[in-house]
């Protein structure tokens, strides 16, 4: 069974991990990636909105007011109401309220829908105006994986693989600094797959613009087996993991990012943002293919 509980994406198991196995196709794999770190499973996958990363100081200008938001906006943090769900997929709805308000002054209404076909399991997002004039967001997905995927294996057998060769800068996240550079450091020069080293990410995520790709893939030097991550409506991709967390590597769709080191703008001029008149939607979709 698949829940949304406090918007992070949960996957409930029987004690032999049985349920998900069926969508995974090996019980033996699961029950490895579960005994390592079982909360991996459970909080991995929050919707980032109205925010992607963090705003400069922590606050913004939205129709000549002053907000306050943490990191990524309130929607992780959120409770959403299910509208509708059965064995395969799932509906779920967030919309403003007395507490959004005080953070975000737009009325709005953010669909999430997790679909199960086969070995895939699909987001959609959609984001829906039909109170205000118009509304103004950026948003984002944050999943995370077990790498590696098998016991006695090493996060440095593995590597990411972009669909298609790209020639490609990142752009590079100074936490201590309170944003992101201008500086890009380059990724790819007609290229398309680096392996995991924990330096690549000292600094925080490797985070690619505008890139070509349909899908990145995880892989490992050792056998077939690969997730792969497709994504449609996105300009932005974050990949991050953490020497104090440890086995996992965030695959991160984003529409904007966090604000640069000297933005001095209004929320409006943030990069990235979205601008959605009244009756107009805007929808953006990642899906997650598991390969045994």
């Amino acid at each position: 069974m698949v829940i949304l509980k406090n918007n992070y994406l949960q996957v409930e198991l029987d004690p032999k991990g049985a349920e998900i196995a069926k969508v995974i196709g090996n019980e033996d794999h699961i029950n490895y990636m579960w005994k390592q770190d079982p909360l991996l499973w459970g909080h991995s996958a929050p919707i980032l909105f109205p925010i992607v990363g963090a705003l400069k100081n922590g606050k913004t200008n939205i129709e000549g007011k002053s907000y306050s938001m943490n990191q990524h906006g309130f929607s992780r943090n959120s409770v959403y109401e299910v509208e509708e769900s059965d064995d395969t997929h799932v509906v779920f709805h967030l919309h403003e309220n007395e507490e959004t308000k005080t953070m975000y002054p737009y009325s709005f209404d953010l669909y999430v829908t997790y679909t199960l076909e086969d070995n895939i399991l699909k987001a959609d997002l959609e984001v829906v105006n039909e109170r205000d004039d118009h509304i103004m967001f950026q948003i984002g997905g944050h999943p995370a994986f077990a790498c590696p995927f098998m016991e006695g294996e090493s996060a440095n057998d593995y590597y990411v693989e972009f669909s298609q060769n790209e020639t490609v800068s990142s752009k590079v996240i100074y936490p201590a600094r309170g944003g992101m550079s201008h500086e890009l450091k380059p990724l790819f020069e007609n290229e398309r797959r680096f392996f995991i080293r924990q330096a690549l990410f000292n600094s925080d995520a490797i985070v690619v613009p505008h890139f070509k790709s349909e899908s990145v893939a995880l892989k490992s030097i050792n056998h077939d087996k690969s997730l792969v991550f497709h994504m449609e409506g996105f300009d932005h991709l974050g990949l991050w993991t953490s020497n104090h967390v440890g086995g996992l590597l965030a695959i991160e769709p984003w529409v904007g990012h966090t604000d640069y080191v000297d933005f001095n703008g209004k929320f409006k001029d943030k990069e990235g943002i979205v601008t959605l008149n009244k009756g107009e939607r805007f929808h953006c979709q990642f899906k997650i293919e598991i390969n045994q």
